[in-house]
């Protein structure tokens, strides 16, 4: 899929007067993925500038920071697809119905889901976190209410891509090239920044195109690696996002598919939304 727009002067020292976005999905070898260049220590700083350029090309190619800015609240549906790897069989769905919200005290997010006959509400207000199990109320301890920090910051953080990778605190790191020649930049968070502070990013580019081909992400205190590609790039009132973050495993088959839709820009959501219901 390619979506064509033409992208505003630079601010970041990107010597380009327009560029082209386009999406493509690269074939993943295993064997060069995280190996080689990847995994080498962190290069001079000169190779940073590397990484970050390549990162405020992206930004530039949706428009610039300015792109980002009218993103004040959203409301929309995220279905996980689950899918059999060996048959490519789609095997189950699960839709989440997304709400956030942004202010001076930070994302707020409200996330609802059905599990069978159960309904899930979770809810970050900016210093507290609450989630509700069939209308009664969790605590810590319980699986729900413990990741409402995580899935909070999740469904903001996703919409929000790339332009929050030039956030205070995210650290953008040039890993050379790998053995096809695309560009691997690594990025890792700052105490108190990203989903976890421990979560370790990688994201592949190739030359000639402003979006990555690849992404994998490792979470804090794990050893696997989760590895997607970008593809149904959407757009609504001018606010450009990822339609489906494909997962697939080191074969190349599809895992599962984290599918965006039904997306409401800056629809009038109440504070008090987020907030635990009473």
């Amino acid at each position: 899929m390619e979506i064509r727009k033409q992208a505003r002067r630079p601010s970041y020292g990107i010597g380009a007067a327009a560029l082209v976005l386009v999406v493509g999905a690269a074939a993943f070898d295993g064997a060069t993925a995280f190996g080689g260049a990847a995994e080498r220590e962190s290069p001079a700083p000169a190779d940073d500038e590397i990484a970050e350029a390549l990162v405020d090309r992206w930004i530039e190619a949706l428009g610039g920071l300015e792109a980002y800015w009218p993103l004040s609240s959203a409301r929309y549906t995220l279905t996980t697809e689950i899918y059999d790897p060996p048959s490519g069989r789609l095997r189950r769905t699960r839709p989440r119905y997304v709400s956030i919200l942004r202010t001076p005290e930070g994302e707020l997010a409200r996330i609802e889901r059905w599990e069978g006959n159960d309904f899930i509400q979770q809810g970050w207000n900016g210093s507290d976190p609450w989630a509700l199990y069939n209308g009664e109320p969790l605590a810590a301890g319980d699986k729900d209410y413990d990741e409402v920090r995580y899935v909070s910051g999740d469904v903001n953080y996703w919409i929000s891509l790339p332009f929050k990778l030039r956030d205070p605190g995210v650290n953008l790191r040039y890993r050379e090239q790998d053995a096809e020649g695309r560009h691997v930049v690594g990025v890792t968070f700052g105490e108190g920044v990203g989903l976890h502070d421990g979560d370790t990013w990688q994201y592949w580019f190739e030359d000639g195109r402003t979006w990555p081909v690849q992404l994998a992400y490792r979470e804090e205190g794990k050893d696997n690696w989760n590895t997607l590609r970008f593809e149904d790039v959407r757009a609504v009132d001018g606010y450009t996002f990822v339609g489906r973050r494909v997962h697939f495993d080191e074969q190349g088959r599809i895992t599962k598919v984290l599918f965006t839709h039904d997306f409401e820009l800056n629809p009038r959501i109440e504070r008090s939304r987020f907030d635990r219901p009473r």
